[in-house]
């Protein structure tokens, strides 16, 4: 079986942002955007996730955790997603591989997704498959053309469409799966000859198409996944649904919430059936609550595990610690760097 790798785009600037800062290092839920794209590729076991840089690369490198299996290459100039991708190839030479193409802007694209897209691509042994979605109104994305058979047979790009292929609801998320030596030979063939002056990765399918290569689909049912982030509001939105996501996870695995909207759970959090959680906690990092926990009102719980059937009664901060089962904190207390059992 051919190893996978993935190749993930975080070169753009994000100008609608209105901030210095580099787009893809803007956190979800505090952990930055391209960060969670990077995991979810090292989650799939990807042998290589090669990082396209551009606008503050120094920024960008310096938020992801340094892991062997990632590398970066830097596009200097924007000339389009064709483009990007076309500069990794050194990366990849004489390499038998699947590639993943992930947008470091995209970052709560699911592993169960991104391994349906990849097992359909191994299955039906096309040479790319792409991940899309439907809307009764597609917006400025653009549009999946197929053949008469309902073959995928190319993508448009919204700018060069005309007005019937703009009507069509199934549209291009942006994500891929190829085989490399596909993917850079069709590469070679594009042209930027299109209203942006670009080079459009999403004209490789109708070369590849053209050449009787398999070209396929996964049709993607949570649009929430592939929710891109271009400007301030764009990204709270996104946070607030992801964060309420979490929420309802633990609310219908047994855990009582007042308040829910109130309360902020981190993705990485565990809680055992029959906790009940105040109105106004934060709790995040690697923290644990077991079974029959009660939290009281506004209490911060960060790296910390709450054994079972303790009480904090409010207004408790718990960091770094460990507290022992059927202990009972007092309002306000504070409890920082604790390994011991509490008297």
């Amino acid at each position: 079986m051919r190893p996978l790798s993935a190749i993930v785009l975080a070169a753009g600037k994000g100008t609608r942002m209105k901030s210095r800062q580099a787009k893809v290092t803007f956190p979800i839920a505090e952990k930055p955007m391209i960060q969670r794209v990077v995991d979810t590729a090292i989650k799939l076991d990807c042998k290589e996730v090669c990082v396209v840089v551009g606008y503050q690369k120094e920024s960008v490198i310096a938020v992801l955790e340094a892991k062997e299996c990632i590398s970066f290459v830097e596009q200097t100039e924007q000339n389009g997603t064709g483009h990007a991708v076309m500069i990794t190839e050194p990366f990849f030479t004489g390499k038998d591989t699947d590639i993943l193409i992930l947008c470091g802007d995209v970052p709560l694209l699911t592993t169960d997704t991104l391994t349906q897209l990849y097992q359909a691509h191994r299955s039906s042994g096309n040479a790319c498959t792409v991940l899309t979605a439907f809307l009764e109104d597609a917006g400025k994305y653009g549009r999946i053309l197929r053949d008469w058979d309902q073959n995928v047979c190319g993508i448009i790009e919204y700018k060069d469409a005309n007005e019937s292929q703009r009507q069509i609801k199934e549209f291009n998320t942006g994500i891929y799966c190829f085989h490399a030596e596909a993917l850079f030979t069709a590469l070679k063939q594009i042209s930027n000859n299109n209203q942006q002056g670009e080079y459009y990765l999403t004209d490789t399918l109708q070369i590849l198409y053209n050449g009787g290569k398999g070209v396929g689909s996964v049709v993607l049912e949570n649009l929430m996944e592939v929710s891109g982030v271009n400007s301030q509001e764009q990204l709270a939105e996104l946070e607030d649904e992801f964060l309420r996501t979490i929420r309802l996870k633990w609310l219908n695995n047994g855990v009582m919430m007042h308040n829910p909207a109130s309360i902020y759970i981190g993705d990485d959090v565990l809680i055992e059936a029959d906790v009940e959680i105040g109105m106004n906690t934060i709790i995040k990092g690697n923290s644990m609550l077991r079974t029959g926990v009660r939290i009281g009102p506004n209490c911060y719980i960060e790296d910390s595990e709450i054994d079972a059937e303790t009480i904090l009664k409010g207004f408790n901060i718990i960091v770094n610690s460990y507290v022992h089962e059927h202990q009972v904190i007092p309002f306000r207390e504070t409890i920082e760097e604790d390994r011991y059992e509490l008297q």
